[in-house]
């Protein structure tokens, strides 16, 4: 309206504007650039706040009446109207995701999508959605009686209700942790109705036979070091004397076959392994695994807490199970921040009332620091090499295992594939010479196949995409990576739009959590907003679309990381396939879910799919996922240490890796650890320490080893000891001075530039 009218006060009426641009096409209109505003509305405001959610989201409208219609029907009121058009959140929304479920989904799938909705949306009144739809959830469990009793006679009765209540509050305690009568349901009937028992029964329900097959099967495949590595860890879980063990392994060395057979060998004797991950990618890896935060219950913001804990109670199920654990295993430790490590130490001392290290307790850690650190949000270097685990005190401890022998290589006989090994050791080590004016590196000989464009990385990584893209396994086998979200939205863009079919738009509801501030950000400005680790306001999608999921709703199969491919859209659920993992092939829903943003000045809450697309990843995303065909958008370089690294390792061999890069150079960021007491960290390449007999040095203010270097838009300064501490580097075991590596003699640094 500004743009073509001006507001007269006197008459209250808009008037055309009589001055300005003239509109191409119509001779008596002219425009501005004038901008407009609405008047925010607090949402207690009700109908006023209503109207102007109808005035921001539908176009056209010609009175008050047109805005309260919605599809030929005119509303009573704006508020039914916005509940029409699904612009607002209210428990309507559940029961139309399950009526549509309940059109074509099984009754186990129909389960776990009710299990989710009481799990993560916390409906109002989840007894209600229970007595609605109870004969559909119970439906297989009737047809099941009557296979094996032979009577088709029976019909649906209340103890079949409560064993389809069972099934269900297993579900929510495993997502959860809470029993259906602490999310408003009824509680079924147990023989055993004890948490504490079915956590304990969780960790038990095996088959024995089976994983002693397993064993006997395996531990003759294991190679030399392997089997080290194996007896060690079996002796000392035999022993009882517990420890801290660290297990580096690269990629294609048998990390993840050796922690299996670890975790088969201790439940063959019906005892009980703990398994979990950092990442909801790797915990579909091992069998019974979680991701960390889940099964130990860790604070969501560890870097802000001081001394953290679990929050498990001493006398609860997971609190049995950790103190009576014959073995701990944490896979991808290495993305853990150190203080979650940290409270784990503090927990298990306490569950198992022993003063020592993890209370006793055997830890086995496993993990790559070549690849990527903990993610802080605004951090420097400084602050990731302070939180990974190898800064925590706990680290003095470890006990080191370590394998190296790629079995890829050893299995298939490929010396490509060797080479291609050693290649990506040597770019995860910072070993690659750089171009000290530019700060580059120029990738190995032979290395990947170098493209000019990102539409010929396109045609490379998914060639002939209209005759391939329902060819789900096709699709599982190939991704392209880049560092930053934008890159990677771009390309799911250009990507999606080769598919043929119709493109669906699903919009979210978007809110503060604090109402006080709902006039401060206006629903509009929210729904702007494309958050890191949130699905889009407007999520558009096609049958067929990649995408991947942001939260862990029902581990492990659906998992913050989890690849699946679209089957079928409706307006409140998402059929879809998963793309990798032990669960590969099987049908999930997926339901919107609400989503509270963090990682903002304020907290607001989104009501929408948890996925995005995912023809295209971001690296960190990536970690943890094997590919067939691996592109790279390296067009903005990567900027945190060993994501060059992880991207390259996603394939075992140079012939499935195409690179985009700028004159085919990049920026490799790498950490290095040069002893116990003494940190790198570089941009690429490696650099000599300093010593005393580096010109303009002075001897008696250097050590003839760098106490620390920290990273400075990719150039390295040393910091050597001295008398007096910077303010700001209090973390430092020794006392400071900086010298600037890149300039031609040695330059002390201000203290303030620290």
């Amino acid at each position: 309206m500004p743009r073509y009218y001006t507001w007269n006060a006197s008459s209250k009426n808009f008037q055309r504007r009589k001055q300005g641009d003239a509109v191409p096409g119509y001779p008596d209109v002219r425009s501005t650039d004038a901008l407009g505003r609405m008047y925010t509305v607090h949402p207690k405001n009700n109908e006023c706040f209503y109207l102007r959610l109808l005035l921001v989201n539908v176009r056209g409208p010609t009175s008050f009446e047109s805005l309260r219609t919605v599809n030929g029907v005119i509303f009573p009121t704006y508020r039914a109207a916005c509940e029409e058009l699904k612009l607002l959140e209210n428990d309507s929304h559940w029961d139309t995701t399950i009526a549509e479920a309940i059109i074509s989904a099984s009754p186990s799938q129909i389960r776990t999508l009710f299990a989710i909705i009481i799990s993560t949306c916390f409906p109002s009144n989840p007894c209600n959605l229970w007595h609605k739809y109870k004969d559909n959830m119970s439906e297989d469990i009737l047809h099941q009686i009557r296979v094996s009793s032979r009577n088709h006679d029976i019909e649906m009765n209340e103890e079949i209700h409560n064993r389809a209540l069972l099934l269900i509050e297993d579900m929510c305690y495993l997502m959860c942790g809470n029993l259906l009568i602490r999310l408003g349901m009824p509680a079924p009937y147990r023989e055993m109705n004890d948490a504490f028992n079915r956590e304990l029964e969780r960790e038990r329900e095996y088959d024995h036979q089976e994983l002693d097959l397993v064993v006997q099967t395996n531990v003759p495949l294991l190679n030399y070091q392997q089997k080290e590595v194996y007896d060690t860890l079996m002796k000392a879980i035999d022993d009882e004397n517990g420890g801290l063990y660290f297990l580096d392994a690269p990629g294609g060395t048998g990390k993840t076959f050796l922690m299996s057979l670890v975790l088969a060998t201790v439940r063959a004797r019906f005892n009980i392994a703990v398994a979990v991950a950092s990442s909801g990618i790797a915990a579909t890896l091992l069998e019974g695994c979680r991701t960390a935060h889940s099964a130990f219950k860790l604070p969501l913001n560890l870097q802000t807490i001081e001394e953290p804990t679990c929050n498990i109670a001493k006398h609860s199920a997971m609190a049995k199970v950790l103190a009576v654990s014959k073995i701990i295993i944490w896979d991808e430790c290495t993305m853990a921040h150190k203080r979650a490590l940290e409270a784990l130490n503090r927990t298990l001392k306490d569950l198992r009332n022993d003063s020592r290290c993890f209370g006793g307790a055997m830890i086995l850690l496993s993990g790559d620091f070549r690849q990527i650190l903990p993610v802080i949000p605004r951090s420097t270097a400084a602050d990731e090499i302070n939180a990974y685990l190898k800064s925590s005190n706990l680290w003095r401890h470890v006990k080191k295992l370590q394998l190296t022998t790629n079995m890829r290589v050893t299995l298939l006989n490929d010396t490509s594939a060797e080479d291609f090994s050693e290649q990506l050791l040597t770019i995860g080590n910072g070993q690659v010479p750089v171009d000290e004016s530019s700060g580059l590196i120029s990738f190995p000989n032979n290395f990947c196949n170098f493209v000019s464009s990102k539409d010929e990385l396109i045609n490379n990584v998914f060639p002939e995409i209209i005759s391939n893209y329902k060819n789900y396994e096709w699709m599982s086998e190939r991704a392209i990576l880049a560092a930053k979200n934008k890159d990677v939205d771009d390309l799911n863009y250009i990507i999606q739009n080769k598919i043929i079919g119709t493109m669906h738009s699903f919009k979210s509801i978007d809110c503060v959590t604090n109402e006080d501030e709902a006039t401060n950000y206006p629903i509009e400005f929210l729904n702007s907003l494309d958050v890191p680790g949130l699905p889009p306001h407007n999520l558009r999608l096609k049958v067929g679309s990649v995408v991947i999921m942001l939260r862990n709703i029902n581990q492990p199969k659906l998992c913050n990381g989890t690849r699946l491919v679209v089957r079928k859209l409706m307006n409140n659920v998402i059929y879809a396939t998963i793309m990798i993992g032990k669960f590969k092939g099987e049908e999930v829903l997926i339901p919107r879910i609400p989503m509270i943003s963090t990682d903002m000045p304020f907290e607001f809450k989104r009501l929408q799919f948890p996925i995005r697309l995912a023809f295209a990843m971001t690296i960190n995303k990536s970690q943890g996922q094997s590919l067939k065909v691996c592109g790279l958008n390296l067009e903005h370089s990567c900027f945190s240490h060993g994501q060059l690294y992880v991207a390259c390792s996603r394939v075992g061999r140079p012939s499935a890796l195409f690179v985009f890069a700028p004159d085919n150079k990049t920026k490799n960021v790498v950490y290095h650890k040069a002893d116990e007491h003494t940190a790198h960290l570089m941009g690429s390449g490696y650099r000599r320490p300093w010593t005393s007999a580096m010109p303009g040095a002075e001897p008696s203010r250097c050590l003839s080893q760098p106490i620390f270097a920290y990273l400075t838009n990719y150039s390295v300064s040393k910091i050597c000891g001295r008398s007096h501490s910077p303010p700001g580097v209090k973390w430092l075991l020794e006392p400071i001075d900086i010298y600037n590596v890149n300039a031609p003699h040695t330059l002390r640094r201000s203290k303030v530039s620290v």
